[in-house]
């Protein structure tokens, strides 16, 4: 699905695209994982640009630690979930801000190739998320979290992903629309679509990607990025 994904653009980058004000100091992040900070527009506070979690903890989760996969939630099922019914029913949409994304396909050898995927024309594109706040029963501290909508996936992901699932990516007027806290669902819900395979572009990179970056082994650089120059550049 999308577990994985950058955004490396600065603040000056980002405020172009998006002029708001952004929440705290943004760190350029090449390897951006579940349970790290991500750059999130929310329908309740659509001029702030937040940072959040990677992974939505629950309202009614006993602590923070994830117990299963909720960064990813499936658009076509959504409306059917306990957990995601609600928060679509309260506009609980937001914009998750991103400028590529990593999946992996077995070679022969049966290890993970990591592929990066991109926007044609657009260094700076957004998913359709979710977003939910935890609050700490003793300290009453909020806690903040974002999961990414996915679908169907065009044929240029497909090719790599097992399961045919990509990210749901939004187009500039489709942004609008899921921000709207007005709209009725069923109109917001249009917009988790497939994007088009022609728009994007598909690189192989290096195995470096598959380590998730901590404190103790940071993996996080720009050389991450680095096309492997093969045959399946796209």
């Amino acid at each position: 699905m999308c577990a994985r994904y950058t955004l490396t653009a600065e603040e000056k980058e980002i405020l172009k695209t998006h002029p708001h004000q952004i929440q705290g100091e943004w760190t350029p992040n090449y390897n951006l994982a579940i349970t790290q900070k991500g750059l999130v527009i929310t329908a309740d506070e659509p001029d702030i640009i937040q940072q959040m979690s990677f992974g939505i903890v629950p309202y009614f989760a006993e602590g923070l630690k994830l117990t299963r996969d909720t960064w990813n939630i499936k658009s076509e099922t959504a409306m059917e979930s306990k957990l995601w019914r609600p928060l679509l029913i309260h506009h609980k949409t937001c914009l998750v801000m991103a400028d590529s994304f990593y999946e992996w396909k077995k070679d022969a050898k049966g290890e993970q190739q990591p592929y990066r995927f991109t926007v044609k024309d657009r260094k700076l594109f957004c998913f359709a998320g979710l977003w939910s706040q935890w609050v700490d029963p003793e300290t009453k501290e909020k806690f903040r979290t974002y999961g990414i909508l996915t679908t169907e996936a065009n044929p240029l992901v497909a090719e790599i992903h097992s399961k045919k699932r990509m990210p749901v990516i939004l187009t500039k007027a489709e942004e609008e629309i899921w921000l709207s806290k007005t709209l009725p669902l069923d109109t917001k819900m249009t917009v988790l679509d497939t994007f088009p395979q022609e728009l994007m572009n598909r690189v192989m990179v290096s195995r470096r990607v598959n380590a998730v970056s901590t404190l103790k082994k940071p993996n996080n650089d720009s050389d991450l990025l680095l096309p492997l120059n093969t045959d399946d550049d796209v």
